[in-house]
């Protein structure tokens, strides 16, 4: 007995096929841009087929990939551990922990009974030229006191020269005659200095500078001499 096929429901579909077997329906192919199918007569723009047939359906994922969700955890290749954290383990225990802990008790210590520090002041002593001839003492007293002073005196010069030095760098270009006032005071500090503590050399004590002002102060009354005649 000879059947007749019954027709599918779904033959209209795109899911015909994929139920009963029926032929697809075949989609005509038209231009990405104007629309036209290529049997049309209306002539298509440059580029239509050949950017419609080029765009992709669907984007590369391994073109364009999406960064990850969270940052990744480094597994440990080995199962040694790092010598680094070993080594800075050691120093704490060893060196850093016991030190720390002796520094903390004695500042708790000092904390106890305070100890307050003053600027320490020496009572002025008889110049080299008042000392009396064989009283050693007052020698080394006056000794001691040049040091003292040719040290103040360093510092003097080093404070005057770094004022400069920072009115300089603050002013820039306009330092010659904003800074006038500070290079003036420089140039009179360094004379001083030079005219009491110059040419002693490396083993100048207050002897050799006081003969050096004698000879200055001889000087200096020879070429007054001479200018009055």
């Amino acid at each position: 007995m000879h059947r007749e096929p019954r027709a599918c429901a779904l033959a209209g579909r795109p899911q015909a096929q994929a139920h009963c077997g029926a032929p697809r329906p075949r989609r005509r192919r038209r231009c990405g841009l104007c629309g036209a199918s290529p049997s049309s007569a209306r002539p298509c723009r440059p580029g239509g087929w050949g950017a419609a047939a080029a765009m992709p359906e669907d984007r590369d994922w391994e073109v364009y990939k999406a960064p990850p969700t969270r940052t990744p955890v480094l597994e440990k290749d080995t199962s040694l551990s790092n010598p680094v954290h070993l080594f800075q383990a050691a120093f704490s225990y060893v060196l850093d922990r016991p030190i720390t802990f002796v520094r903390e008790w004695i500042e708790r210590q000092q904390a106890k009974n305070k100890f307050y520090y003053y600027h320490q002041q020496f009572r002025r002593v008889p110049d080299l030229s008042e000392c009396m001839e064989g009283d050693y003492l007052c020698f080394f007293e006056a000794e001691a006191q040049w040091r003292r002073d040719r040290m103040v005196d360093q510092e003097i010069v080093a404070i005057v020269r770094e004022r400069f030095g920072a009115c300089q760098q603050r002013e820039g270009p306009n330092q010659f005659q904003n800074c006038a006032k500070e290079m003036e005071q420089l140039v009179q500090v360094t004379k001083a200095y030079q005219d009491k503590y110059g040419e002693l050399g490396a083993h100048g004590n207050a002897r050799t500078c006081l003969m050096k002002q004698k000879h200055r102060m001889m000087e200096e009354r020879k070429a007054q001499e001479n200018a009055d005649q």
